[in-house]
């Protein structure tokens, strides 16, 4: 499998498992985001992006909806421009501040 496949792969990990998570808890069970805000609201841009969350009727969820509703789940403030937490993520370097693809790839290798 090449590094793209596995990317795309990871992409689709991320998707499964925001999406399970947005629909199988809520905040009352006071879950806390261990990592960055930039992470999560990358995240979640990624789960945005593929539409799979849907609204009453057949909508896709907008990227500030689905913010809102992560942040409150698990307990972080929602940022003023989560688009500028996606650039911030799209933009970093390092060894510490790998894309999230990359990073979460690395979580299951």
């Amino acid at each position: 499998m090449t590094t793209k496949e596995l990317m795309m792969e990871r992409e689709l990990q991320i998707i499964a498992d925001m999406k399970n998570l947005l629909l199988n808890h809520t905040a009352e069970e006071n879950l806390r985001w261990k990592s960055t805000k930039t992470d999560l609201i990358q995240m979640v841009h990624i789960l945005y992006e593929s539409e799979e969350v849907r609204d009453d009727e057949g909508l896709a969820v907008t990227f500030k909806e689905l913010v809102e509703r992560f942040c409150m789940l698990l307990h972080v403030a929602v940022p003023n421009n989560p688009y500028a937490y996606v650039r911030r993520g799209d933009i970093c370097q390092g060894i510490r501040k790998q894309k999230l693809l990359i990073r979460y790839l690395n979580l299951y290798i």
